[in-house]
């Protein structure tokens, strides 16, 4: 006997969020869980690199970065030590405000992504499809003009994590059913 929409619906809210769920839907939140992580640890990453190249770029970061190539026996008149300068010396306070509030976004935004996956909410995973998709067409021309291992590993992690947070959306279940 199939049940009806009402035993459906009645069923869905009576197992209310704590209660445990199915094999396979466990396996689906194991997933969506492994991405939230991925994506807070994405966002601390580009927080702690933008941090970083905040203070090595900012103009009174020269002599130090100068003190410590020499404490490293590296040539500061070298390649990258030059490269390091150049950077620095051009470098204005806004571009580095800039660079911040830039890298200040993206780690919200990892941050929201994440926290929205971890509670499963409905926000969170179109965040989470529309985050991985927007870099979809870029991966995939990268892919064709300059194949690399790491171009098709970045483009189907990508693939999977959409397919990943496709098939294990959160439902949004009706807490009545229209009048008939």
């Amino acid at each position: 006997m199939t049940p009806t929409a009402t035993e459906v619906i009645q069923a869905a809210t009576a197992r209310g969020p704590d209660a445990p769920l199915p094999p396979s839907r466990r396996a689906g939140r194991m997933g969506v869980r492994l991405i939230a992580v991925w994506e807070a640890v994405k966002g601390v990453l580009v927080l702690l690199v933008a941090g970083a190249a905040v203070w090595f770029l900012h103009p009174d970061a020269v002599s130090a970065l100068n003190k410590l190539a020499g404490q490293l026996h590296l040539d500061p008149t070298g390649h990258l030590g030059q490269a390091f300068q150049r950077a620095a010396e051009n470098l204005t306070d806004t571009h580095l405000l800039l660079i911040a509030a830039g890298a200040g976004l993206y780690t919200l935004l990892h941050f929201v992504e994440a926290y929205g996956l971890w509670r499963q909410r409905r926000w969170g995973w179109m965040l989470g499809i529309a985050s991985a998709g927007i870099y979809l067409p870029v991966e995939l021309w990268e892919l064709f003009h300059h194949p690399t291992w790491t171009s098709a590993g970045v483009f189907s992690l990508n693939v999977v994590i959409i397919l990943v947070l496709w098939l294990n959306r959160v439902q949004q279940v009706p807490t009545a059913l229209p009048a008939a």
